[in-house]
Formats: structure tokens, C-alpha cells, sequence
């Protein structure tokens, strides 16, 4: 199963990212907050073709294997959930998170405000209520979990190594340069391990 992906952007689009790594271009469904993301991360960049790390939800049917993409484990989380209530597919799922970011989501989650729900595209009174009803308990601890941490917890140290090993860093590499990475947000910290592998 991939759980993530390191790449460049062959071709982006509002729901879409084709992301080219080492040569294999993955056909990946994103939400339009996380397409408006990575075309801030590639506009800001001085690379002309920034590495760029996805999250990924894989979902296999009989027909086909389908890869879901995330910049931030909080709108994974939330897609993942979603998809255990009845009646919420992938489509409605990353049409909610294409309306409301994560945290909005579940900010109108937290106030059960099932007008505001009602205004994604394909979301009725009756799947507002049930949405509002069974998200209620994760919730509380999703936003709990989203709050901010200290600085050292902020880039999870399992993501990092897990990314690495599947370039192909040993462990040891790993380990040496762990204590040296200061940035806060994963993808940069990924950025940040594989500039100090290089030395």
C-alpha cells in the first residue's frame, strides 16, 4: 500500500495532480484547498521543479486503484473518516474538503451548523444531519490533535524516516541527521533531511 509520495508536479489541476516520481507519473485526486496549496508551494519556490510530499490514502476496487493526496494529515484524517459514514463516497468527501478546509469543516462540525454544511455541493439537510451526528466524537479530538505543538513535535520524526527509508536512506543516516532538522512543517523537514544526506 503507498502510504506517501515524493515528487514533482508533472500536471496540476483543481482536483487533480499527476506527480512524477523518478520517472513514474502517479494520476493522484486532490481537493481544490490542497491543489490551491501545492501551487503556492510551487510558485513560491526557487526550484523551477520543487520536490513536493503527498500524503496518500489508497483505495483499491475491483476496477481500479485509486490514490487519494493530502498536504497535512488533519484533511487525511478527515477524508478517511468521512468515507466510514454511510452514503459518503470519495466524491462527496473531496467535494466537502474542496468547500471548507479541514479545520473549517470540523469548526462547523464543533457548532453543528448544518446550514452552512448544507451549502457543499450534493450535501442535503438529511446528509448534513447525519454527517454533523457521526463526525461529533472525532471531532473534538481531531481539532484537539490540529492544535499548535512545540516546535520539536511539529514535523513528525515517524514521517520523516518513513519517507527516507522508501528513497532508500538506511537507518543510521537517518538517526545522524534527525537532531539537525529545524524546520516545522514535514514537507520541509523531508526537504531539509535529504539537503543534509547529501553533504
Amino acid at each position: 500500500m503507498i502510504c506517501g509520495l515524493i515528487g514533482t508536479i508533472h500536471k496540476l489541476e483543481p482536483m487533480r495532480v499527476e506527480l512524477n516520481v523518478q520517472g513514474v507519473i502517479y494520476g493522484i485526486a486532490i481537493s481544490v484547498q490542497t491543489s490551491a496549496q501545492l501551487r503556492i508551494k510551487v510558485d513560491s519556490s526557487k526550484e523551477s521543479s520543487p520536490s513536493i510530499y503527498l500524503h496518500i490514502t489508497t483505495i483499491i476496487r475491483e476496477d481500479a486503484h485509486l490514490l487519494f493526496g493530502f498536504v497535512d494529515t488533519l484533511e487525511q484524517s478527515t477524508f478517511e473518516r468521512l468515507l466510514k459514514i454511510n452514503g459518503v463516497g470519495t466524491k462527496v468527501a473531496l467535494t466537502i474538503l474542496s468547500t471548507f478546509s479541514a479545520q473549517k469543516f470540523l469548526e462547523i462540525i464543533a457548532s453543528k451548523d448544518i446550514k452552512l454544511l448544507q451549502k457543499v455541493p450534493g450535501v442535503g439537510a438529511k446528509s448534513a444531519g447525519k454527517i454533523l451526528l457521526d463526525l461529533a466524537g472525532f471531532c473534538e479530538q481531531a481539532l484537539e490533535s490540529s492544535k499548535p505543538q512545540s516546535p520539536s513535535n511539529l514535523a513528525s520524526k515517524h514521517d520523516i524516516t518513513s519517507a527516507l527509508e522508501a528513497l532508500g536512506y538506511k537507518a543510521n543516516e537517518i538517526t545522524r541527521i534527525l537532531p539537525q532538522i529545524t524546520a516545522t512543517d514535514t514537507q520541509s523537514a523531508i526537504k531539509e533531511a535529504l539537503r543534509l544526506l547529501a553533504r
